[in-house]
C-alpha cells in the first residue's frame, strides 16, 4: 500500500444533541484508534468536526456528495444505497441489542412481559427515519416516532409513548443526561435484531474505504474493539455480562437488512444475553 506523506484530515460531523454526547465519544476514540493503527501505511491523519444538524439520511447524503468524509449510523438496504459502507460493526452489534427506558413508576408493568404479544399493548418511542421503525412495525409494535431523541424522553413523561429502546452502548449515559429521577433504564426486557452500526464514505472515496476497512480488521484481529468496549468510560458499564443475567431478550428480525451484512463472521458480534426466537 502507498504511504501517504501529507496528512490527511477527515471531515465529520458534530451533532449537538445532548442525548448521544457520552457515547459519541467511543466512536471518537475507536476512530483515532484506526488512524493510528493505519498510519504506517496510509500516512498520518487528524480528524475534524464539523458542526452539523441534518437527519441520518441526509447525513449520508452529505458524505456521498463529498461535504463530509465518513459518518457512522446504523445500515440499511436504503442507507447502502446511499453511501458505501465498512462492513464491520464499529460495536459488535450492540446497536441492536436494546434496553428500555421507561418511567419508574411503570416498573411493574414491565417487569410482568413475557413474549411479543406482551409487548404490542405498548408504544414504542422512536426517531423519525431510523431503520429499527420498520424493525418494531414487521414485529408487530406500535411506534410513535418523534423529530429528535430529546424530544422522546417527554412523550415518556407524558404516556403519549411507553417505551423507548436504546442501544444498550448509549443508554445509561443517555438516561443519565435526559432522564431525571422518574425515568429509568430498564434492563430486564431487551430486543435484539442484527443492526450493525457501520462508517460509511463515499463510493468515489476508495482509498478511505481501504484505510478504514485495513484498520477496522487489523483491531478485529487483535480483540481491540471488544477491549475498547471493556474499558471505555461510556461503554464499561455494559460489563460483566452477568448485569443481564435473566433479562427477557425478544428476538426481533430485520427485513431491511442488506444481504451483504456479515452475519457469519462471529469475530465481529456480541450476544449479551443467548435468545430464543419469541
Amino acid at each position: 500500500m502507498e504511504s501517504l506523506a501529507a496528512e490527511q484530515v477527515y471531515r465529520i460531523e458534530r451533532h449537538s444533541s445532548p442525548a448521544g454526547l457520552v457515547v459519541r465519544n467511543y466512536y471518537l476514540d475507536l476512530l483515532d484508534m484506526i488512524m493510528r493503527e493505519t498510519e504506517a501505511e496510509f500516512g498520518p491523519a487528524r480528524i475534524v468536526q464539523l458542526p452539523y444538524e441534518v437527519s441520518q439520511i441526509q447525513l449520508l447524503t452529505d458524505v456521498e456528495g463529498g461535504r463530509l468524509d465518513m459518518a457512522w449510523t446504523a445500515t440499511s438496504i436504503r442507507r447502502e444505497r446511499i453511501a458505501r459502507p465498512i462492513r464491520i460493526p464499529l460495536d459488535m452489534g450492540l446497536t441492536g441489542q436494546r434496553a428500555l427506558v421507561i418511567a419508574r413508576k411503570r416498573e411493574h408493568e414491565f417487569a410482568a412481559i413475557r413474549s411479543l404479544a406482551d409487548l404490542r399493548r405498548y408504544t414504542a418511542c422512536q426517531g423519525e427515519y431510523w431503520p429499527d421503525n420498520d424493525i418494531l412495525r414487521a414485529a408487530g409494535l406500535t411506534v410513535r416516532e418523534g423529530r429528535t431523541i430529546d424530544e422522546m424522553y417527554p412523550l415518556l413523561r407524558t404516556g403519549e409513548c411507553d417505551y423507548l429502546p436504546r442501544a444498550l452502548t448509549e443508554i445509561d449515559g443517555e438516561v443519565a443526561r435526559l432522564g431525571g429521577d422518574d425515568l429509568m433504564v430498564f434492563d430486564q426486557l431487551l430486543l435484539v435484531y442484527p443492526l450493525p452500526m457501520y462508517l460509511f464514505v463515499s463510493n468515489s472515496n476508495v482509498l478511505l474505504a481501504k484505510r478504514l476497512t485495513y484498520g477496522l480488521e487489523k483491531l478485529v484481529e487483535k480483540g481491540a474493539i471488544r477491549a475498547l468496549l471493556e474499558e471505555h468510560p461510556s461503554t464499561r458499564v455494559i460489563f460483566p455480562l452477568s448485569r443481564y443475567q435473566g433479562a427477557v431478550a425478544l428476538r426481533l428480525d430485520n427485513p431491511d437488512l442488506p444481504p451483504l451484512t456479515p452475519v457469519g463472521d462471529r469475530r465481529l458480534w456480541l450476544d449479551i444475553v443467548p435468545y430464543k426466537p419469541d
